[in-house]
């Protein structure tokens, strides 16, 4: 839908176009597979359009009229950008990425040895508010230290940060595997296209061959990692570091088994199909099974009371309580996902659906008009666009309160960073088309290094 109004890769209509493509992988490329296929999931014959693919058609409708009508009446801003020395974005980078990978390390090691919510108690039972507060906030700035550091490296152009962000993207992968959560491991990639094609504005065609690659020979052995290391034989992430290249060894050696034949593990990209998840929503929200009026989406509001004030405060759990309710599994331990789209149907049904599918279009429309890159490259602008890409859009396929919550948070400090390190400069950091019509960056002097 949104090819006729794509105005460049860092442009207004970016966060539209990336929305759109995402959502049609979650809910469109499997259907469309099956079609192909001659086999269509939950099809019923001599019906135009089934309840579950009209939620899924009308809520992306929905996302693209409040995008239009938010960027059509938004005015672009003239004033002077502020933007930070390279010097402290990149120092602030690199602490920020090694304090954030420390606590990662230490939280999924040492603290929750395991994905069981046995082992999510028996780590924090007893441990200090305090420094499970730091140990949070670390693990949220950690993606934040990541970006600064491809900002630095994309506009300066220097060999040494090249190499010191492929070393940073290698130890993410190692992270995600010793933790099993693919989502991480795959982090340090998505940052790195996301910050180039930002920043320069044009898509890195290595990078997204890399990432290819990644899918197609990376994942299978995550997917051996689950199911022989900590399903089969239930290994803990500690004993996994203690026998790092015996634990890889076994995997390896367990990957055709586990992705081949009839119980074969899901591919990437069955596991991104969300269409079956949502049916199930829709067909059972309601019907058996009560809406949540709202209390799914509840630690919204207590987004900025710190726990250290309130430790009591309510958590929801929103995969674990799907999987119950709709009895996907009968395992307390698996988290199911809905979606953004399936959890606001649970919580309200068609109302929910349009409310919350037009109030997300309005929010990435205002964050896609209001710091485009296009405009004026800084780094406050490429950090705000990319949290809201990863937790609006590629964490679409969770649960809506603990996105969202990181997201208000992550823009809190974002703007307290800008707050104490933007400078003005002379000139505004632009991207200006070239000769050929590429878009290519225009560099910045800090005239404040100079004083």
């Amino acid at each position: 839908m949104p090819i006729g109004f794509f105005d460049g890769w860092n442009g207004r209509h970016m966060l539209l176009g990336l929305f759109c493509g995402t959502y049609f992988v979650m809910f469109g490329l499997q259907v469309l597979l099956s079609i192909l296929d001659d086999v269509v999931p939950g099809s019923q014959s001599g019906a135009l359009m089934t309840e579950t693919e009209s939620v899924i058609v009308v809520g992306a409708l929905l996302v693209v009229a409040a995008y239009m009508t938010v960027v059509r009446w938004s005015s672009v801003s003239g004033a002077r950008s502020r933007d930070w020395p390279a010097n402290y974005a990149l120092i602030i980078g690199v602490a920020l990425w090694l304090a954030g990978t420390y606590a990662l390390y230490d939280w999924y090691v040492y603290i929750v040895t395991d994905t069981t919510n046995e082992a999510f108690r028996r780590g924090l039972e007893g441990k200090n508010t305090l420094a499970l507060s730091a140990f949070v906030f670390a693990q949220m700035l950690q993606p934040v230290g990541m970006l600064l550091m491809v900002y630095v490296w994309q506009t300066q152009r220097k060999a040494w940060m090249g190499l010191s962000v492929l070393a940073v993207v290698f130890v993410q992968v190692v992270l995600g595997f010793i933790a099993d959560i693919k989502g991480l491991a795959m982090l340090g990639g998505i940052l790195v296209i996301l910050g180039t094609v930002l920043v320069r504005g044009r898509l890195p065609m290595r990078y997204l061959l890399a990432a290819l690659a990644y899918v197609i020979l990376v994942f299978p052995i995550f997917q051996a990692y689950r199911s022989e290391i900590h399903g089969t034989r239930g290994i803990s992430r500690t004993e996994v570091v203690k026998n790092f290249g015996h634990i890889l060894s076994l995997t390896l050696s367990a990957e055709e088994r586990v992705n081949t034949g009839r119980f074969r593990a899901q591919t990437f990209w069955e596991r991104s199909s969300l269409f079956g998840s949502v049916q199930v929503v829709v067909e059972k929200a309601g019907k058996g099974v009560a809406f949540q009026k709202g209390h799914t989406l509840s630690p919204i509001l207590t987004t900025f009371v710190p726990r250290i004030i309130w430790s009591d405060k309510q958590e929801v759990p929103t995969g674990q309580l799907a999987n119950r309710q709709f009895h996907f599994t009968d395992s307390d331990d698996i988290f199911i996902s809905v979606s953004h789209l399936g959890e606001l149907y649970w919580n309200f049904g068609w109302p929910g659906v349009i409310v919350g599918m037009s109030l997300i279009g309005t929010i990435l429309g205002f964050i896609g008009a209001r710091f485009n890159l296009a405009d004026g490259v800084t780094i406050t602008r490429l950090l705000v666009t990319v949290i809201t890409i990863k937790e609006m859009i590629l964490a679409f396929e969770g649960a809506i309160a603990p996105s969202y919550v990181v997201w208000l948070r992550s823009l809190a400090c974002v703007g307290l960073l800008h707050f104490l390190f933007a400078r003005f400069s002379s000139a505004s950091r632009s991207v200006e088309k070239g000769p050929t019509g590429v878009p290519a960056l225009t560099p910045i002097p800090y005239p404040n290094l100079l004083r």
